[in-house]
Order: structure tokens, then C-alpha cells, then sequence
């Protein structure tokens, strides 16, 4: 589990590192001196992030910089990117670190991954579709897809497997 936890929190650090790194671009587009200082500091970050084992506490270094930096310098500026709230940012990280695992995996797992996730997708909106089931049926739908979605988030095909299988049965 550490491992999942590790990419979530590289995916975490890398999603304010582009947020903000896009926004202080944007800031210091005429400066020469304080665009070098930028493309520095994100270039340090995603090196650290892309090193095998990944750097994480030279990345958050960068990061808090470039947080202190923009601070600092636009902190009443309209445009300033706001810290998402919770559920919104979890949601981006998931977007990140889905995309930090498949990174990861090998191209056979890769392959074998899409063709589960089409399968999913196909038979999900086909039982959504349903009109003779039920309110607790599709709850139940939703339910179980949803942990197939998880499942296919985190690599775990075989679990994903089971997981479709068990929403067909629920659909059936």
C-alpha cells in the first residue's frame, strides 16, 4: 500500500505544481530573469518526480517555493488559483495518479487495462439503460460499478473482473 500512497502523493505535489507553475507563468511573462527562475524550479520538480525512486521532498520543496513565491508577489491578484476544496481536489489527484499508474504499468497490463475498462463502460451504460429496474437495483448498480472503477484505478484487474461481474449480476 505504500506504493499507492507514494504515487498519490507525487500526483498530489505534481497537480499544484502545474496549477500554479501555469499561473505564475502567466505573471511573469515579460521578465526574463524571474521566467528562467520559473522554468528552474518546475524543471528541479518534475526531475525529482520523474527520478526513479522518485524525489518527493525535493518536489514539495519546489513546490512550497513556488507557493511562497506566489504569495508573496500576487497574493491579491484576481486570478490567483484558489486551493481546490477536498472532494474537487481528490478528484484532480485521482485524474493525476491514474495517469502516474498506468505510466508505470507494462504495455501488456496496459493493453489487458483498456480493453476491461471498454468492457465496463459498455456494459454499465447497457444495465443503465434498463428501464425495469429499480431504484435500489440501480443503487446497488452504482454502487458495485463504482468499486469496479476503483478497482481499474488502482491496477487491480482481476479485481475489477470480479467487480463487473458481480454488476452484470446485480443488473440481471
Amino acid at each position: 500500500m505504500s506504493g499507492l500512497y507514494e504515487v498519490w502523493r507525487r500526483a498530489e505535489v505534481s497537480r499544484r505544481i502545474d496549477v500554479l507553475s501555469g499561473f505564475v507563468a502567466m505573471c511573469v511573462s515579460g521578465d526574463d530573469v524571474a521566467r528562467r527562475r520559473l522554468a528552474e524550479l518546475v524543471a528541479g520538480a518534475e526531475a525529482a518526480l520523474s527520478a526513479t525512486p522518485g524525489d518527493l521532498e525535493t518536489a514539495a520543496e519546489a513546490l512550497d517555493e513556488l507557493v511562497r513565491w506566489a504569495d508573496t508577489e500576487w497574493s491579491d491578484h484576481p486570478w490567483r488559483p484558489v486551493e481546490a476544496r477536498p472532494e474537487e481536489a481528490d478528484r484532480q489527484t485521482r485524474d493525476y495518479a491514474k495517469d502516474l499508474r498506468r505510466g508505470m504499468a507494462p504495455h501488456a497490463v496496459h493493453d489487458d487495462m483498456g480493453c476491461l475498462e471498454l468492457r465496463f463502460e459498455v456494459r454499465f451504460l447497457a444495465l443503465c439503460r434498463r428501464p425495469e429496474l429499480d431504484c435500489p437495483t440501480r443503487q446497488d448498480l452504482f454502487y458495485v460499478a463504482g468499486r469496479a472503477a476503483m478497482a481499474l484505478d488502482l491496477g487491480h484487474l482481476d479485481v475489477a473482473e470480479r467487480e463487473i461481474r458481480r454488476m452484470e449480476r446485480v443488473g440481471a
